[in-house]
């Protein structure tokens, strides 16, 4: 079954049933955490979707701009941003193009997006460029292995497209997840390594029970299916 990325238009993004709203606080738990004080720092969200991570470095004190390809969801990200009362840039634009100046962030989160993109190499050179010197990248995403091919593309990928569709998507005959584009976190630290990145964690993503109907989430152990880093930029 092959991916397609039209589902991300089409999602009710601020749907409290919505899994993605559900592991945010999660992730930026986790990027908080390695980040630091974010009053006042320049964050870039690479992906934002209709901005779920971005609120919440917004909420922080951040400077937060938001890119992503689907005009839908960065209008709905809009519009959610000004209902709240907060303030996120957000513009169109590829992972593999960002449209921003050289070294401009202090920090860059990749939540939900690596492995979906399609270049994933200038993906991380891009992120290297817009950082500045000691700036912090952020990023989760899945191991590529047996084990996250049937955990993942198989077996998630199915409940995630009947939650879509409970969500008023109505694109359903793709699949969520390319296993071919997952990333082993051996290969991402390289990758990271040459463009100037140098990986400081790399943390897993485990089950641990189930809460209102999903899976309860947190952040230890192997990476061996899903997994939380961050990475620094040489100086």
């Amino acid at each position: 079954m092959a991916q397609s990325l039209e589902i991300y238009s089409q999602m009710d993004w601020w749907n409290p049933r919505h899994s993605l709203l559900r592991m945010a606080a999660l992730k930026f738990n986790y990027f908080h955490e390695k980040i630091g004080c974010l009053d006042g720092l320049n964050v870039l969200d690479v992906g934002c979707g209709g901005g779920i991570i971005a609120e919440e470095f917004a909420k922080r004190g951040a400077n937060v701009t938001g890119i992503d390809i689907s005009e839908r969801a960065l209008q709905a990200a809009r519009d959610h941003a000004a209902a709240s009362g907060l303030r996120i840039h957000y513009q169109s634009g590829k992972a593999e193009e960002i449209p921003v100046a050289d070294g401009h962030f202090d920090a860059v989160v990749c939540a939900d997006c690596l492995e979906h993109v399609d270049d994933l190499e200038q993906v991380i050179g891009q992120v290297a460029r817009v950082l500045r010197g000691g700036g912090a990248f952020c990023y989760d995403t899945f191991n590529r292995n047996l084990l996250s091919r049937v955990l993942i593309a198989w077996l998630l990928d199915r409940r995630l497209r009947r939650e879509y569709r409970s969500l008023n998507v109505s694109e359903h005959a793709y699949a969520v997840h390319d296993w071919r584009k997952f990333i082993k976190p051996e290969d991402l630290t390289l990758m990271m390594a040459r463009h100037g990145l140098v990986g400081r964690e790399i943390a897993g993503i485990k089950p641990v029970g189930l809460h209102h109907g999903g899976f309860e989430m947190k952040v230890g152990g192997n990476p061996k299916v899903a997994y939380v880093g961050y990475a620094t930029k040489q100086r």
